[in-house]
């Protein structure tokens, strides 16, 4: 009789440590599938955010150039009009807007908002403000002097992006 109370002893404690080691595996593979599972949700978390500040900084970037082009566009027209009267024809509020101006401004300030980068985000307002101060400008000397800054903060600017985007692929 000892012999088989021994025998089923020996099978509930091993019943029981089977059992308890099997819980122990279910709990650790549990715990690194939820770890799993957080490494993958942060990895297409980061991937979604990387994808939509490249897009915010490539849209920045454009409407930058829009208007940069729209100020130098207008600047040409107010040159070609000072040469040909004699006068600088200081921007009114009725004076015509540079054309595309209007739509690359607001372009600019909505793209600006979704970008995180606070050098880019600044550099795109310094060029805003530059680009607005040369065509408002009273006089040829005064937008020349705003117009100086344009070229060397566009630079600031492409090369801040440039240090970013890679980053973010």
């Amino acid at each position: 009789m000892s012999e088989a109370l021994s025998g089923l002893i020996g099978v509930l404690v091993g019943s029981v440590i089977t059992a308890i080691v099997t819980i122990y595996a279910e709990h650790q593979k549990g715990k690194r599938e939820a770890a799993q599972s957080e490494r993958q949700h942060e990895r297409e978390r980061r991937s979604a955010r990387d994808t939509f500040q490249r897009d915010s900084i490539l849209t920045l970037q454009t409407a930058v150039a829009d208007l940069i082009k729209s100020a130098y566009e207008e600047l040409d027209r107010v040159i070609a009009i000072a040469k040909e009267t004699g006068q600088w024809p200081a921007r009114q509020w009725e004076t015509p807007t540079a054309v595309g101006w209007s739509t690359a401004l607001v372009l600019l300030k909505s793209s600006r908002a979704r970008v995180f980068n606070e050098e880019i985000r600044s550099l795109a307002k310094e060029l805003q403000k530059a680009a607005g101060d040369s065509i408002w400008a009273k006089s040829m000397d005064e937008a020349e002097q705003h117009s100086k800054h344009l070229e060397p903060l566009l630079d600031r600017f492409n090369d801040a992006v440039a240090r970013t985007l890679p980053s973010l692929y």
